[in-house]
């Protein structure tokens, strides 16, 4: 009994020292990334804004950048309310200043038909038809995805004829009843069989040879058949972004123009991630005239919470209801830790948000890994790996402390 008991108390000794060891390892990593990160702090105070949560970014104060780049890319952590805000501003201000008037969004192309037909008329069944099932599960049925869109109908119907803006829609196609319901609204008759996207491309072509259909209309419907061939062959989400992008960027004769976009986090990576090619990393490795003149802005944020849906979580981790309200830090080795996150703690206040130039004159980020390493001890979402060490991935951060998550409907 006393071996069994002098065993126990080894076994309880080793866990403490192990323990001990992690807690020093972790205090002089730390350390560290603070010593080394002074001279990253300096470079932060002089090339950010920073503003409470809720308000706008002074956006004048880099538009140098944006009048030099003609596409301007921003990319979200899908389920957070404060992101939304910014979209909000700061497309109406590129909109304003710099005549920006497309809006390219990871919705479909017939998602965006309704999301259109909602900015001209207000009208929420388009709005409700446009989200219904949105590839974005966080905001199918989200007051902050549905408020920031009402608000961009407010905006639109303030414009004159010659400043109104468009959605263009790339993603994948989502929904196949609304495809079909487009459709009907063209004359086509589906009956209770007409279930498949094969069934739903055949009645597409065929209404291209009708007479009543407009030579516009018609290259549109052949737009909407060729992306029923992506769902059929299952071709990669940022191929289809690019392949649709390319053909708009040639059809509206777009060269020249002032373009933005909002997507989802990776897609706006300029460089390889995991081993594979976002959609920006596709537009600035072709021959597009813009590929030489794109920014791309990411999000990080911290202290803050983000919308999941409930049955996507461990047992353990759902709340009641559909959705569930998840703590999300960029700052948590368990989960994911960027390396250099504290040098924005540094400078961004609690319940405040900056917008950072990454690429500024004497950018201590040029060539650095800094912001560009994660760490993760616990697997439990996808770790990034950013294959080509050293390249601007994106141009800005906006770093976001203590957002809300964007809120449920049904709640």
């Amino acid at each position: 009994m006393r071996f069994i008991w002098k065993g126990i108390k080894w076994i309880f000794k080793i866990v403490v020292g192990i323990i001990l060891l992690i807690f020093i390892a972790y205090g002089l990593f730390l350390a560290v990334e603070y010593i080394t990160g002074n001279k990253f702090v300096d470079y932060l105070k002089k090339n950010s804004d920073t503003v409470a949560i809720g308000d706008s970014f002074d956006f004048s104060k880099f538009d140098n950048s944006f009048s030099e780049n003609d596409l301007i890319l921003v990319g979200e952590i899908h389920g957070f309310h404060e992101p939304q805000i910014v979209d909000y501003n700061l497309f109406t201000y590129l909109h304003k200043k710099h005549k920006v008037n497309f809006y390219f969004a990871e919705v479909d192309l017939v998602q965006a038909h309704y999301l259109n037909e909602y900015l001209k008329t207000g009208q929420e069944e388009h709005l409700d038809s446009a989200l219904k099932k949105w590839a974005v599960i966080q905001g199918r049925d989200n007051e902050s995805y549905y408020n920031k869109y009402r608000k961009l109908h407010n905006y639109f119907t303030e414009q004159d004829s010659s400043s109104k803006f468009k959605i263009i829609g790339v993603d994948k196609l989502q929904d196949k009843s609304l495809v079909k319901h487009y459709l009907s609204g063209l004359g086509v008759s589906f009956d209770s069989t007409s279930k498949t996207w094969e069934q739903i491309k055949t009645a597409t072509v065929q209404l291209t040879s009708d007479s009543l259909i407009s030579p516009q209309m018609s290259k549109e419907l052949l737009r909407l058949a060729l992306n029923i061939d992506f769902v059929n062959e299952k071709t990669n989400s940022d191929n289809v972004f690019f392949e649709n992008f390319q053909y708009y960027y040639d059809d509206l004769n777009l060269t020249g123009k002032k373009l933005y976009g909002y997507f989802g986090l990776f897609h706006v990576f300029q460089y390889k991630l995991n081993n594979l090619s976002p959609f920006a990393a596709q537009i600035k490795g072709s021959s597009l005239p813009v590929a030489s003149n794109m920014l791309s802005i990411n999000f990080l944020l911290n202290d803050s919470y983000a919308v999941m849906p409930s049955d996507a979580l461990p047992d353990f981790m759902r709340q009641p209801g559909k959705y569930s309200k998840m703590p999300i830090s960029a700052d948590n080795p368990l989960f994911i830790y960027i390396y250099g996150i504290q040098d924005f703690k540094r400078v961004t206040p609690e319940n405040c948000k900056s917008l950072i130039q990454l690429t500024g004159t004497n950018s201590p980020y040029e060539g650095s890994n800094r912001m560009a390493t994660t760490i993760q001890i616990l697997p439990v979402t996808d770790k990034m790996v950013f294959n080509e060490e050293g390249k601007d991935y994106v141009q800005f951060t906006v770093f976001i402390r203590n957002s809300d998550w964007a809120k449920p409907r049904e709640d």
